[in-house]
């Protein structure tokens, strides 16, 4: 019994008609919305990452709605793949359809590779530059050099355009403040040893950007549930000598 359900459980590509097991998702048609938004940029791959805006990866509790995969996805005009860890992979052969490869790696060196051979020379790999680090685009450009083919930023995130209003608002919860008993110092004391440190430093900056929202909620001593069991809230903070 634990063989059969082992075999029903999980799709089965390799079949005609392919097996699919009822928590497959049909991902046919938005896929196909997508390579058409694709087309529509002059777009020969799209890379979509597990990070968000924040940098916040898939390991926390996702927002209701938008599910909590820890990968990277590629599609291509002809095919999609999904690069996850070990903790994945049976969950993987469970919900996706015969449409998309399963790698079991996350090296960018595997996701780059793959690239290679989907896309011909003078292909533009494109992405949303807001979800990924510097380091991890320049581990893309690694990746691709000399191959002919361009990483493309596109500041307008095509996932989100196949969504459509179908996709859950962002989370506005409640931000509160924390007493100062339980934060040791005031915002403002906060605030003034980041300028003391900005104007002690060997490059003096003018500005500093946070982005993560761990930073945020302690500079300002400010809490809040956007994140389920994470006690921030989506932000970012420009901090200059005058101005915040």
């Amino acid at each position: 019994p634990q063989a059969a359900s082992a075999r029903t459980d999980i799709r089965d590509c390799s079949t005609d008609p392919p097996y699919l097991p009822p928590t497959a998702t049909n991902t046919t048609a938005r896929l196909a919305t997508l390579r058409d938004i694709m087309r529509a940029h002059g777009v020969h791959a799209y890379i979509v990452p597990s990070t968000d805006a924040h940098m916040v990866r898939s390991s926390l509790p996702a927002p209701p709605g938008t599910g909590s995969p820890a990968g990277t996805g590629v599609v291509t005009q002809d095919k999609a793949a999904l690069w996850t860890d070990s903790r994945y992979w049976t969950q993987a052969e469970r919900q996706l359809d015969c449409n998309w490869e399963l790698q079991r790696t996350t090296w960018i060196e595997s996701i780059g590779l793959w690239i290679l051979e989907a896309v011909p020379a003078g292909g533009n790999i494109s992405l949303d530059p807001f979800l990924f680090s510097i380091d991890t685009w320049n581990s893309y450009s690694r990746a691709l050099p000399g191959s002919g083919r361009t990483l493309l930023p596109i500041e307008t995130n095509l996932v989100d355009q196949v969504w459509g209003d179908q996709r859950p608002p962002p989370a506005s919860g409640e931000i509160y403040s924390l007493p100062e008993a339980f934060t040791g110092s005031s915002w403002q004391e906060k605030v003034a040893g980041i300028r003391q440190q900005m104007q002690q430093h060997v490059r003096h900056p003018t500005a500093v950007l946070l982005s993560g929202l761990e930073e945020t909620a302690w500079l300002f001593n400010l809490r809040g549930d956007d994140i389920p069991y994470n006690p921030v809230f989506y932000s970012y903070t420009l901090l200059t000598n005058t101005s915040i």
